[in-house]
């Protein structure tokens, strides 16, 4: 898709990696190629029983002709250090795929715009009861009561928001929607001649932030192929 029609592509998908699920964004440049993900650092909640965690190796800001671009998921966009590590990466499309709908997150979309000095992306899902499967396979405690097949259950506010914090596309709550907005990358140098967070704003003799950005596998291996010896030790014993 992303290559038929030309666009970068930043989606949301659910990965398994071997018999573990993570909450990850893929990215994808103009020509359809794949470029990398992220995974979730912290899954939210109940969202712990169900995901794996993303570890620092995750965390990719991708230089692209349009600006370079990052992503962030939900509730982990609330992360001071997070943030922090990719506006030192020098992010400047800010994606924040999410599910939260409500008012107090226009507000931290408009903090994260004007702190990072970077445009904000954020979209958010538009749907109804009937877009789920019907009770007893799913239901929506403590409200299915009150639900019609028409009720809508999440009302979306995807947004884009200026280095500025100036809104220039949504919020919108009206319905499944594409929103778009101009980008001019030079509000970038203005919001940051105002306030660099981690340029000429930062006291990194006080306040400093070390990222670990190397996989946390669970288990290494010495060598390349740590299974051939023990192949070959089982054979002369044979």
């Amino acid at each position: 898709m992303a290559g038929k029609y030309k666009v970068y592509l930043v989606m949301g998908v659910i990965e398994r990696d071997g018999y573990t699920l993570y909450c990850t964004v893929l990215f994808f440049d103009a020509q359809g190629h794949y470029l990398g993900k992220h995974r979730k650092l912290m899954p939210t909640a109940l969202e712990r029983i169900i995901w794996g965690f993303g570890d620092g190796s995750t965390i990719p800001v991708f230089d692209t002709p349009i600006g370079k671009i990052g992503a962030a998921i939900c509730w982990e966009n609330k992360m001071p250090l997070l943030r922090t590590a990719m506006y030192a990466k020098g992010i400047e499309i800010y994606c924040a795929p999410t599910a939260d709908s409500r008012d107090v997150w226009q507000a931290s979309m408009t903090h994260i715009a004007v702190e990072g000095g970077c445009f904000v992306l954020s979209a958010n899902q538009f749907c109804r009861r009937k877009d789920y499967p019907p009770p007893p396979e799913y239901v929506f405690s403590g409200t299915e009561e009150d639900l019609n097949p028409e009720s809508v259950v999440c009302s979306g506010g995807s947004v884009i928001i200026s280095p500025s914090g100036t809104v220039l596309g949504g919020p919108n709550y009206d319905g499944e929607a594409l929103i778009s907005a101009d980008l001019d990358l030079g509000e970038i140098a203005r919001a940051k001649f105002d306030f660099d967070v981690v340029g000429h704003y930062a006291r990194p003799e006080v306040l400093s932030l070390i990222v670990r950005d190397h996989p946390t596998d669970p288990v290494t291996f010495t060598s390349s192929s740590p299974s051939s010896s023990t192949k070959t030790e089982i054979s002369q014993k044979l």
